[in-house]
């Protein structure tokens, strides 16, 4: 299946929205995008944090500082620095969705230590997030690919991408669209009553390589 390529700018048009550039590590960049889209619109439905970085298979003497910080940066703090900025704009019964990953489960056998601690943090953000905002009827979950086609992806040499693809039950890699089922399901009122939970679309594969 094609990759999707088109700018966020160019699909929230589409969509009679409008796109702010935002550094997610940066707590003055998020909190001024945020500000600027409250401008556009009243009230905040669903917030799903996207945004992320991976390392491919790391070994722990070769995570440098710089690494570490960053991934921990873009990864978990953004998570936490775009959820401060929103809750106070998000409606009650509202929905959060972070993205996850089966490394936070696995180790991350196929990526570094810095990347399976980012995403493990992501998780466990996720719940208390969950028992937080609970009293508002505000559900945060988290949706956790396994291997998936996205450029991401491409950080992993071709030879590791195919025996990740033949370890799957499925007997296929996940693809953008299936990630954005589940998380769309996660905003509708069919998922009104799930909340905290980290949701595998990793077509059955409970383990990395």
């Amino acid at each position: 299946m094609e990759r999707a390529t088109r700018p966020l700018k160019d699909l929230a048009g589409e969509l009679g929205g409008t796109a702010q550039a935002m550094d997610v590590a940066d707590a003055a960049s998020v909190e001024a995008a945020f500000a600027a889209a409250r401008q556009e619109t009243a009230g905040l439905d669903a917030l799903v944090l996207a945004s992320g970085v991976v390392e491919p298979a790391t070994a722990l003497a070769q995570v440098t500082d710089e690494a570490w910080a960053q991934m921990l940066a873009i990864n978990l703090t953004g998570v936490f620095l775009c959820c401060r900025a929103a809750v106070d704009w998000l409606r009650d019964g509202g929905r959060i969705v972070t993205l996850s990953s089966n490394a936070a489960r696995s180790g991350g056998l196929a990526t570094g230590p810095a990347y399976a601690a980012s995403k493990g943090g992501v998780e466990a953000l996720t719940k208390a997030l969950a028992n937080q905002l609970a009293p508002r009827r505000i559900t945060v979950n988290a949706v956790a690919p396994g291997a998936t086609d996205t450029p991401m992806l491409d950080a992993h040499p071709p030879e590791r991408i195919k025996a990740m693809a033949k370890l799957t039950p499925l007997g296929r890699i996940a693809t953008a669209q299936d990630i954005a089922a589940a998380i769309a399901f996660l905003c509708t009122e069919a998922g009104g009553a799930i909340r905290g939970v980290s949701l595998a679309v990793d077509g059955g594969r409970m383990r990395s390589i």
